[in-house]
């Protein structure tokens, strides 16, 4: 990691950085972080240079402050929130180690708890179809560093990683989010192999799970249905229909051959832009084709948009720092912590579709 003596920030960034982090502690204002850390007993019972509510803070602060070394986010925060730590000469300043192994005191538990107290402040914000919450599932490669801990803590990783000639090898994994459609709130992150298709967490009944571009499986299609939630899945141009009947909307009710060969009965429409639509909402009264097409955006816009989570570094990637699980973990829970206070500041933007 580069030391401070070694790095300048661009000071054409130091406005935008410093409105993300004065929204950051209105959405998470100190008082709420002291209850949650009062609460895991997170908090000290004596005065430290890096006290938890500062690394809870500098946690956050990461995304913002993402071309910056340990040293100089730490200087940030200190310099626009200097009431969260108390006052330090400069012979102690904390350096890249210590300020490592307080980010590892804190723990992955408070950041957890703070993002899930976001969700729930946000809760019933997205737009329904029909009774209906649509969620979009999105897989988004992040860049992770290939530490012996990672790649033994993260299959995805190990596997992408071994592809590479020596000397060459990718450090991406692959992280799954559930984001609710309209409000964009991603309610679930998690780090999964690249065919990994298993019901994703935070899914439950009468939830509509809208796919990007994948092949049709059943046994996700069949988890699904027994949980009592729908899904709008996106057909590869291979998938054939047999046994087709015309609704009286205009999508077709079929059966469908699923990657393992088994069939599926389900409605299927086009949207506007050709792309065919599977769904397992059959009753074209209940759920209309022209509702349910406009739930689905183009895969490329909403990862865009998804990477607008960078819009605070040098670039659009994803990039995590963390080098064990544990604070990839945490890192990724402060991730959703700031997508959620910059969404509610930004908000939708004209033009949107409905779900992402």
């Amino acid at each position: 990691m580069p030391s401070s003596g070694r790095f300048s920030p661009d000071p054409g960034t130091r406005l935008p950085q410093r409105v993300a982090l004065g929204v950051l502690l209105r959405s998470f204002p100190p008082p709420l972080v002291d209850e949650i850390l009062d609460d895991l007993g997170r908090r000290e019972q004596r005065q430290r240079l890096l006290p938890a509510r500062l690394m809870v803070y500098f946690t956050l602060g990461m995304w913002i402050f993402r071309a910056l070394p340990y040293e100089l986010i730490l200087a940030e925060l200190l310099r626009d929130a200097p009431g969260l730590a108390p006052p330090v000469s400069a012979q102690e300043q904390a350096s890249a180690a210590a300020i490592g192994r307080a980010r590892r005191r804190l723990g992955v538990e408070p950041l957890r708890r703070l993002f899930e107290q976001s969700g729930d402040a946000g809760a019933g914000a997205a737009p329904l179809l029909r009774g209906r919450r649509p969620l979009r599932l999105c897989d988004v490669d992040v860049g992770m560093p290939a530490t012996p801990a990672n790649l033994l803590g993260f299959p995805a990783l190990a596997a992408a990683h071994a592809t590479g000639p020596p000397g060459h090898r990718p450090d991406r994994a692959r992280i799954r989010l559930l984001v609710e459609c309209g409000s964009r709130r991603i309610t679930c992150a998690e780090v999964v192999g690249a065919d990994q298709d298993d019901l994703p967490p935070g899914v439950g009944p009468e939830d509509l799970l809208v796919l990007d571009p994948r092949p049709l499986s059943a046994p996700l299609w069949t988890a699904l249905e027994q949980i009592g939630a729908h899904v709008l899945w996106p057909l590869p141009e291979s998938v054939q229909l047999s046994g087709g009947t015309r609704l009286p909307d205009g999508s077709v009710l079929a059966k469908l051959a699923a990657q393992d060969g088994s069939e599926l009965v389900a409605r299927v429409l086009a949207t506007g832009r050709g792309t065919r639509l599977a769904t397992s909402l059959l009753d074209h009264r209940a759920a209309p084709a022209g509702e349910i097409a406009a739930c689905y955006d183009d895969p490329a816009v909403a990862e865009r948009r998804l990477h607008g989570i960078g819009a605070y570094g040098h670039d659009d990637r994803l990039e995590l720092r963390s080098k064990d699980p544990e604070m990839v973990h945490q890192e990724l829970y402060a991730m959703l912590c700031v997508h959620h206070a910059i969404g509610e500041l930004v908000g939708p933007t004209p033009g949107d579709s409905g779900c992402f």
